[in-house]
């Protein structure tokens, strides 16, 4: 009995001839609207600086990226508690300005926002700022986080990634046998189904992830326009293509159309995984692209053939050994590009080995990996060892190659559920932000020189090395040295710090923090005894 004999078929012809033409349609316009994708945006520095005192209340706040990002939502909570919601964005590069409004009272603030980085994933963050004088009482809280959406999300994908790989991949079996087991064509035809059903379920799950709002916001219009309009949008468009394409296949009754069908579906699979997520982002994206579009169709191809190839065993050997003995000569040719691709990811995502590789993303990566080679010992047992006694009908090789493939199947259901994980966790490649190196300044009077050296020269904490020699280059060893900044523009008032003596004779501020980017006026004060104070003065630029 065939696949097309299993499921109830109207028109066979006329039905595959609509559906294609409809999946093609559906696949050149997804294409059109799939945007590129850059690296998961990291906050690299807001202005002003997180805890800033300012003196007035700035117009806006500006955040900085490490690359682009689209502003979503922003609130203020104001001194007294009241949230103000902020509607007025401007973005230029890697920069988003926040207008604030222009009555701000003296007190503390809380600035909440929300964006969304180019490779689909919400990035949020929450900076504070005093104007005059802090509030009195407690700081200004930002309400919990929405709780609910990450897990269904992770659901929904997991079952978009069954439908996709064991459904529309047990369609795709066609490819290598003329007959699927009517147990395999039912359970492809249901898992299909249910990836039909999460299509949706993730583009409102997505809006919410992007929003920050909770499930009661999923009818919400804006939900399902930040959804579809997302870089994921354009995943799950492709995902249904795919499963259309793979419902024809596994209806159809002519192998021709049956293969055109399955092909089609394959390679929806990998335009889908690979139009988002971190891995299709980063740089150089031609190869990235193409490694994961690899990647993901030998694996949808080696997923889907499990399933069948376990019912087919349990049948006459005559029918399932032409299809077993394809598939074992095909699993090499399948199993060297996907290692292949799956090095090149996993170094551009994680880079040399090093503490990188023991993030979070590296410990999903370590755990997928350990069972992935568990996955290819059974895979190579299976086709070195087993595959021609069971293809002759030995019956203990076909009771251990049965075992051996439920084992993949429950294997692979577990790297899955890690990669659907991934969703959540930036790969370190996305979260490094390459910081200004140290940066020196000479402040001299003609009799003394002080070097400084700021490490990093950036928003933020910064420690301070400090020298001083007189005009000779001997090391002076002088009773205080004390050092203040002041921003050239004045926004807040001067930042003072006494240095420690170190025992080879300079000096070392640690840990002083500096609020603002721009320049700030240098200013050292070097007591070289009881009744002489020189005062070093210059000036040094502060990265974002």
């Amino acid at each position: 009995m065939g696949a097309g004999e299993n499921l109830r078929v109207l028109s066979p012809g006329r039905l595959v001839a609509t559906t294609l033409l409809a999946a093609v349609v559906a696949l050149v316009i997804c294409l059109a609207i799939c945007q590129t994708a850059h690296a998961h945006a990291t906050l690299t520095g807001t202005v002003p600086a997180d805890g800033a005192v300012l003196q007035a209340p700035p117009d806006a706040v500006i955040l900085s990226f490490n690359e682009a990002a689209t502003p979503i939502v922003a609130s203020l909570v104001l001194p007294g508690g009241n949230i103000s919601e902020l509607q007025q964005f401007s973005t230029s590069g890697a920069t988003i300005s926040i207008a604030l409004p222009d009555d701000l009272a003296n007190g503390s603030y809380a600035l909440s926002w929300r964006a969304v980085s180019e490779d689909g994933h919400p990035i949020s963050g929450t900076t504070f700022f005093v104007v005059g004088a802090p509030s009195q009482g407690a700081a200004p809280e930002i309400g919990a986080s929405q709780t609910g959406v990450a897990e269904s999300l992770w659901i929904a994908r997991l079952l978009l990634f069954i439908g996709l790989f064991f459904g529309v991949g047990g369609a795709v079996f066609r490819l290598l046998a003329d007959e699927i087991p009517s147990k395999a064509a039912s359970a492809s035809h249901w898992t299909m189904l249910a990836g039909f059903a999460a299509a949706p379920a993730i583009l409102c799950l997505q809006g919410l992830d992007l929003s920050g709002a909770g499930l009661s916001a999923a009818l919400d219009a804006r939900t399902w326009s930040l959804g579809l309009n997302s870089p994921y949008g354009a995943t799950v468009l492709l995902a249904v293509f795919s499963l259309v394409c793979g419902l024809a296949a596994l209806h159809v009754r002519k192998n021709w159309q049956a293969s055109l069908a399955g092909g089609l579906a394959l390679l929806g699979i990998g335009f889908s995984i690979s139009a988002s997520g971190h891995a299709s982002a980063a740089d150089p994206q031609w190869v990235t692209r193409s490694a994961l579009f690899v990647h993901v169709t030998t694996i949808a191809w080696w997923v889907g053939a499990l399933f069948p190839l376990v019912l087919l065993l349990r049948q006459d050997r005559r029918t399932a050994a032409p299809p077993l003995i394809r598939f074992s000569r095909a699993i090499p040719f399948a199993i060297v590009p996907l290692v292949a691709s799956g090095v090149i990811l996993a170094i551009v995502q994680l880079g040399p080995p090093g503490p990188a590789w023991w993030s979070a993303y590296g410990q999903i990566l370590a755990a997928k990996l350990s069972l992935l080679v568990v996955l290819f010992g059974i895979a190579s047992w299976n086709r070195w060892v087993l595959t021609a006694p069971a293809a002759t009908g030995e019956v203990r090789a076909l009771q251990h190659m049965r075992r051996g493939i439920f084992a993949e199947i429950v294997i692979i259901l577990a790297v899955l559920g890690l990669v659907s994980a991934w969703r959540f966790t930036p790969p370190p490649r996305a979260l490094a932000v390459d910081a200004p190196s140290a940066t020196e300044i000479m402040l001299t009077d003609g009799t003394l020189h002080a070097m400084l050296t700021l490490l990093p020269a950036r928003v933020g904490s910064v420690d301070v090395a400090i020298s001083i020699r007189t005009g000779e280059g001997e090391l002076v060893t002088p009773k205080s040295v004390k050092l203040s900044l002041e921003p050239g523009a004045g926004q807040i008032a001067p930042l003072t710090q006494m240095a420690e003596p170190l025992e080879d004779g300079n000096w070392h501020i640690e840990d002083i923090t500096i609020p603002l980017a721009g320049s700030w006026l240098t200013q050292l004060e070097v007591r070289v005894s009881d009744f002489q104070l020189v005062k070093l003065n210059g000036e040094i630029d502060i990265a974002p």
